[in-house]
């Protein structure tokens, strides 16, 4: 998924004809609880370096199969190097799939 794709949550787009799509992401670590707000509502926080995996529906983007309710696959990979990189960086090397 790119990132225009999920910010473009609900909308028509060729992500609802190109079969399963995968989401993957860092997730924030720290060892102090932070508030929901300062994280996010889409990537938990955890206590180590973690990247998620999740399966999304392609109709909707969702986590969920929307036809049936279930949970679609998702996996997380602890104990990883993850390196934080400014936006205006990754846009200069293009690091955003997707993104122009």
């Amino acid at each position: 998924m790119t990132l225009r794709e999920e910010r473009g949550f609900g909308q028509a787009s060729l992500s609802t004809i190109r079969g399963p799509i995968w989401r993957i992401t860092p997730l924030p670590h720290t060892t102090v609880p932070l508030p929901r707000g300062a994280i996010g509502r889409k990537n938990p926080a955890t206590g180590r370096p973690t990247v998620l995996i999740e399966e999304m529906d392609p109709c909707h983007l969702a986590p969920v199969m929307r036809a049936t309710g279930c949970r679609l696959r998702r996996f997380t990979l602890t104990g990883v190097e993850i390196e934080h990189v400014p936006q205006a960086e990754a846009r200069s090397r293009h690091g955003f799939p997707g993104a122009r």
